[in-house]
């Protein structure tokens, strides 16, 4: 069960991006390539910490600790893509596997649902909005999202949007911070969990 990330932890900086599992099959007479695409790609990210004070530090350290370096997962927010506006309880009406698009419902019916960029999660895996959707007259719309899905969602499963989160475990065992006389610092790398 991943932990949630501690409120009280705010990075200075957070670099985000997406691995892709793709292959590329180069020929070698020609040099022309095939490229497969593959189910399986998936959020990774390094969190920095610019200056912790003592009290910080100390839940800093503490929260790596729990996390037990790779063994453990933690629900890791995306500050930027946090969003204040409700349109209602979604949850998935149906969400084919290996798809890049999810039958949402639960909107307000005839509203704009999600915009480019928004992020959403469903069971951990967190998505990115690539169109913009609207729900119709039921209050439904097909999202289509940044990566393909790897599990399927049970009918119902709840979407969470307005806070989204990827779980995630770090990359490596090990974690260090450099500490200062008053201050300290460091930087985590963690890759999405599945």
């Amino acid at each position: 069960m991943a932990i949630q990330w501690p409120a009280s932890l705010r990075p200075s900086e957070m670099t985000w991006g997406i691995v892709n599992n793709s292959r590329a099959f180069t020929s070698t007479l020609s040099n022309a390539q095939q490229i497969v695409g593959q189910p399986g790609a998936y959020w990774q990210c390094t969190i920095t910490f610019g200056l912790l004070t003592r009290k910080q530090e100390r839940q800093l350290s503490s929260f790596l600790g729990e996390l037990d370096g790779m063994f453990g997962t933690v629900n890791v927010p995306a500050f930027t893509r946090r969003r204040g506006n409700s349109v209602g309880a979604l949850k998935v009406v149906s969400g084919p596997s290996q798809s890049r698009s999810i039958q949402v419902g639960g909107a307000t019916p005839n509203t704009q649902m999600f915009s480019v960029g928004d992020y959403m999660t469903i069971a951990g895996e967190m998505f990115e909005v690539i169109k913009p959707a609207a729900a119709n007259a039921q209050g439904q719309a097909l999202v289509q999202v940044n990566k393909r899905i790897r599990q399927t969602f049970a009918v119902g499963s709840a979407i969470e949007y307005l806070n989204p989160y990827s779980e995630m475990r770090m990359t490596q065992d090990t974690w260090s911070m450099t500490v200062r006389q008053t201050v300290s610092n460091g930087s985590y790398q963690f890759r999405e969990a599945f």
